[in-house]
């Protein structure tokens, strides 16, 4: 059945049978009710115009001591978006162009009311109307949008600043030996304040999943330190209420699988974090189970609790943004509502879909498939052993051997340099391939291992290793790439690279790599691992922060890198330094200074012929075009971690 359409018309018209005309043939068009408000008098019309919204507005041009073109002026000065028809007895060419100038929509003679182009004139008008309503309603959505985006940057920001001093300091603590007995503690506090960033990564997410900007990015991840973590994280809250969580595996599990670590891991902690809120007693059991459909082999998580359970009728409203369940049941949780939705949002972009059964007082479980391909490797049984971010701290290998790191991205040619060059290695580094060819087929040196990004100017990674090999060159080689898809691995590995290492760059496979291919023995583990530096000659680093938590917290972290390190508050005493002492290696900026802003802090360093590494330090990404702008080209993300320090010096 077609569903009636109400439009509210105002016809100005002081002549009673135009008026009974007009109605009669607005009573014939279908699919439409017309509620007709008939006025002849200049005031009249103005105020009934200014009171409710009117959708069309038929004016006539003779109204007495007033025109249809005097009404039009007035009610156009209104902003209106009301759609005018004038109607006029005789054609003439000088009016229409007249009436169209002063903002009718259309020009229509009373002879043609019987006539299809009245009915026509009519349905383009209010078609016109419905478009210009669609319009303002998309710039309205848009303008919200942009609006939000801009609170989410800032709400980032300023959360990000007192994260920066939590997970700082809880860093330095787990980094001093004399504390060994706390270590526990110690990482409680951190993994629980990386779940607390991990909540402000959720809310950023599901901005980016609403606008369709988050993509899945997929490498090799090991699934026993994956899994490990998860009892780690939540191993105070489960003893703190009283619950049992395990981690079990039905049958045995591929050692490593291509996936997205970072968002699966993500799922699993939104869906372990919401079974644990949500279970006063009993237990939550997280089972991995490998399932063969055709060709293809998926992983299926199975995420079980004993907790209060879900209605029917509720089931598909808690995977809706800032859903909560107990909304539904009387008990308080903590939450913003998020987990969930998120959660299913990347199982979809996974390929998957969550599902649920639930019942009131039994429990709840919520399963997805990962579809991992058909090709899956070594299978193991699954192991919990600590996760390889657990021993991060461990000192690294001490290495003999000469390595070549052949980058373009100065930053990741640093990051790669000071990783290797801790095992005791020597690093020599090429800009692009033609470079690494040059250097390694002339005679100056040999090396025993070569890293090769493969997108660089002038040859890229793979054009170099085809001509290397082609010279006789057998060094193995390690590939660089953002992109680890099976296929793309084949590729690499026919090309003639010994190894792949996906970015971001993963130091336990870089040791691992460095291990295989070097000659290496175990370093005494009674060395502190920031002896390297002890050495070498001290960095003056300088830090511009207003927040005094994180300055001083960059300063110890700094100094326990060996640097020396100085700080300031603003843009002015900045600028006053600067005056006199120029000699810095490294300037960290805040992006948002009391007194100034950051970007153009660095212009003024700059004017003042200081040659310092200028950094960034921001709650929220900076725009790229600022960046060049002030050609700055390292950028930290607050909360400022030992990690991010360590690749700035």
């Amino acid at each position: 059945m077609t569903s009636i359409e109400r439009v509210r018309v105002l016809l100005v018209e002081d002549d009673e049978d135009d008026y009974l005309l007009t109605v009669d043939y607005l009573e014939q068009i279908p699919n439409y009710q017309f509620d007709v408000t008939w006025l002849s008098d200049y005031q009249g019309v103005l105020n009934e115009l200014k009171q409710q919204p009117v959708d069309l507005c038929f004016l006539d041009y003779h109204l007495g001591a007033h025109t249809g073109l005097s009404i039009l002026e007035a009610a156009k000065s209104l902003k209106l978006s009301t759609t005018f028809i004038m109607l006029t007895g005789q054609s003439d060419e000088r009016l229409d162009k007249e009436a169209l100038a002063h903002g009718a929509d259309d020009f229509l003679l009373k002879s043609e009311i019987s006539s299809p182009r009245f009915n026509r004139a009519i349905l383009y008008a209010l078609s016109r109307r419905d478009l210009e309503n669609e319009r303002l309603e998309r710039y309205k959505a848009e303008a919200d949008s942009r609006a939000k985006d801009r609170f989410m940057a800032h709400l980032s920001h300023e959360l990000r600043t007192p994260l920066t001093s939590i997970i700082g300091y809880t860093e330095l603590l787990r980094d001093n030996h004399q504390l060994g007995d706390i270590k526990t503690e110690l990482d409680i506090i951190h993994n629980n304040s990386q779940h607390l960033l991990n909540l402000l990564n959720d809310v950023l997410d599901l901005s980016k999943i609403n606008a369709s900007s988050l993509n899945i990015e997929k490498s090799p991840t090991e699934l026993g330190p994956l899994v490990a973590d998860l009892q780690s994280l939540f191993s105070m809250e489960t003893k703190k209420k009283g619950i049992a969580l395990s981690i079990v595996a039905k049958g045995d599990l591929p050692k490593a699988i291509m996936t997205d670590a970072k968002r699966l891991k993500q799922i699993l902690i939104n869906l372990v974090y919401n079974a644990i809120k949500f279970t006063p007693e009993g237990k939550v059991e997280v089972v991995f189970k490998l399932v063969q459909q055709s060709q293809n082999y998926y992983l299926n998580v199975a995420v079980q609790d004993t907790g209060v359970g879900i209605a029917k009728e509720k089931q598909k409203q808690i995977f809706k943004p800032f859903e909560q369940l107990q909304d539904t049941i009387t008990r308080t949780s903590e939450g913003a509502g998020l987990g969930l939705a998120i959660s299913a949002a990347l199982v979809e972009l996974f390929g998957g879909k969550i599902a649920l059964e639930s019942e009131v007082g039994v429990g709840s479980t919520f399963c997805f498939d990962i579809d991992l391909g058909t090709d899956i490797g070594e299978c193991q049984p699954l192991s919990l052993a600590a996760s390889k971010s657990d021993e991060s701290h461990v000192c690294p290998l001490s290495l003999k051997g000469d390595v070549l790191i052949v980058e373009d991205l100065p930053e990741i040619q640093t990051l790669l340099k000071n990783l290797i060059s801790n095992t005791g290695a020597k690093v020599a580094c090429a800009n692009n391939g033609l470079d690494a060819v040059n250097l390694v087929c002339s005679d100056e040196q040999a090396f025993d291992l070569i890293f090769m990004d493969l997108h660089m100017p002038e040859m890229g990674g793979r054009e170099a290793i085809v001509t290397l090999r082609k010279q006789g060159i057998n060094t193995p080689i390690i590939a660089l790439t953002a992109a680890a898809q099976k296929d793309n691995i084949d590729t690499l590995l026919a090309l003639g690279f010994d190894g792949i290492i996906t970015k971001p760059i993963n130091t336990e496979l870089l040791y691992e790599s460095l291990e295989a291919h070097l000659q290496a023995k175990p370093c005494t583990s009674e060395k502190p691992a920031s002896s390297a530096n002890e050495n070498a000659t001290k960095q003056r680093i300088l830090v511009v922060e207003d927040d005094k938590n994180t300055r001083d917290l960059m300063c110890l972290l700094f100094d326990s890198l060996g640097c020396e390190s100085h700080s300031v508050s603003g843009f002015s005493e900045c600028c006053t330094l600067l005056d006199n002492d120029t000699a810095f290696d490294t300037i960290c900026l805040d992006l948002n200074l009391a007194d100034g802003s950051g970007l153009t802090l660095a212009s003024e360093i700059k004017a003042r012929e200081c040659d310092a590494n200028l950094v960034i330090v921001s709650g929220s990404e900076p725009p790229a075009e600022a960046l060049a702008k002030h050609q700055i080209e390292h950028v930290i993300l607050k909360p400022v971690s030992l990690a991010d320090l360590k690749q700035v010096i």
